[in-house]
């Protein structure tokens, strides 16, 4: 869906314009003195819309039509609001003139507008047949405007990329989807002068739009977990953006609300990762009594690794005592009589999965290939950071085992 403005042969298009307006001489004479704009899908013109300029910085809507087996499909609000943000820089308001049918005036009333004036008799005076809208007479034109100062601001368009920005890298987004979202939902708003750059802990963005001030932000975010749920809906939200069927406003609300999304239920977590490592380990080459341990122990560090998240534990610290807490249970399912034999190797390769930093690893593999060498390797020595704290908190609980006198096999 995208719309185009007509340049050149205007008067081809003046059937479809006769749909809203049936005097044809008065249209015809205003064709060389209007802006007339086609929105279009797959080829095919759905809404046509003409605009004139008037005097002291306003304009007005002379006709708006959606073809009628498009009606009822947001094309027409589309266009309406594509209207008020490609005249905001030059016109404070936006006027509209209808006739007295309350089907037409509860859109315009959704779309924004207010109630300005009304020209009594106008339909009477100015045609000579009586003219109809959805079967009722029209008599009197009301005029609604809207104004167009806030319609379009390069810092609330930018405040609102950089936010949908901010939540995706946040969640374990790609750095090329971060960048991409922002640029579309810039470009959506007519900021056509974009420039991004992310790392993997901080997005840099500075636009500028017509003659408008140079704008640029800054914004940190620290390296966080992942929630693929909360990047699937931001990209669902750039996508409604895009499409035009949300306003900024409606945008801005709808990240706060996905910002807010609660991860899955602990519980549901922590059986989670208690499958991951007992079906990982057997594919790992466990045996089925080890894999079922390695399930219990999965549960049981889930729990320290949800406790560590709610109090913001480094992840030196969680790591390390994760990896003492898998080895030292291992260690004790082995001395369990009735579980007997079972390898610490096979125990401890499942149980560990749930602290794998996996995604970010193959993110970071990405991100090198893209050629986004910094953040690539700036993810890469994160998770090789994490899988070296594991190590140690491993390594540390079976050396104490042996210099203590244990047996390790």
């Amino acid at each position: 869906m995208r719309i185009q403005q007509v340049k050149d042969n205007k008067i081809q298009y003046l059937d479809l314009l006769q749909f809203a307006d049936p005097n044809e001489e008065a249209l015809e004479k205003k064709l060389d003195t209007m802006d007339l704009f086609l929105l279009k899908e797959d080829g095919v013109i759905k809404t046509i819309c003409a605009v004139r300029f008037r005097k002291n910085r306003k304009c007005e809507i002379l006709s708006i039509v959606t073809m009628e087996e498009a009606r009822g499909c947001g094309y027409g609000k589309y266009m309406v609001h594509y209207i008020c943000e490609h005249y905001s820089d030059r016109c404070d308001e936006l006027y509209v003139g209808i006739g007295n049918c309350r089907k037409l005036l509860g859109f315009f009333e959704k779309c924004g507008f207010s109630n300005s004036h009304i020209l009594a008799g106008y339909f009477l005076k100015k045609y000579k047949e009586p003219v109809y809208d959805d079967g009722i007479p029209l008599t009197d034109m009301v005029y609604f405007k809207k104004r167009l100062e806030a319609e379009i601001d390069i810092k609330k368009v930018v405040d609102v990329a950089l936010e949908a920005g901010r939540i995706l890298l946040k969640n374990g987004g790609e750095i090329f989807r971060v960048e991409e979202t922002m640029t579309r939902i810039c470009n959506r708003f007519h900021i056509d002068q974009v420039d991004i750059f992310t790392l993997s802990h901080a997005i840099f963005v500075t636009a500028k739009s017509g003659e408008e001030e140079v704008y640029t932000k800054v914004k940190n975010v620290p390296l966080s977990g992942t929630h693929l749920g909360i990047v699937a809906e931001v990209n669902s939200l750039s996508r409604a953006i895009s499409a035009g069927r949300m306003s900024l406003e409606e945008a801005q609300k709808r990240l706060k609300e996905i910002d807010k999304i609660e991860p899955i239920h602990p519980g549901v977590q922590i059986i989670g990762a208690g499958f991951a490592s007992g079906c990982l380990g057997y594919l790992l080459g466990a045996t089925a009594r080890e894999s079922v341990v390695a399930f219990f122990i999965g549960c049981i560090l889930y729990c320290w690794v949800l406790l560590a998240r709610r109090y913001h534990m480094s992840k030196i610290i969680s790591n390390i005592a994760g990896g003492v807490i898998i080895t030292g249970l291992a260690l004790a399912a082995r001395e369990v009589p009735w579980l007997a034999p079972v390898q610490l190797n096979g125990m401890i390769i499942g149980a560990l999965m749930p602290l794998v930093p996996g995604m970010a690893f193959v993110n970071s593999i990405r991100e090198i290939a893209d050629s986004d060498f910094l953040s690539g390797t700036v993810r890469m020595i994160d998770t090789l950071l994490v899988f070296v704290y594991i190590a140690i908190g491993v390594g540390l609980t079976l050396s104490i085992y042996h210099t203590l006198g244990g047996i390790v096999g």
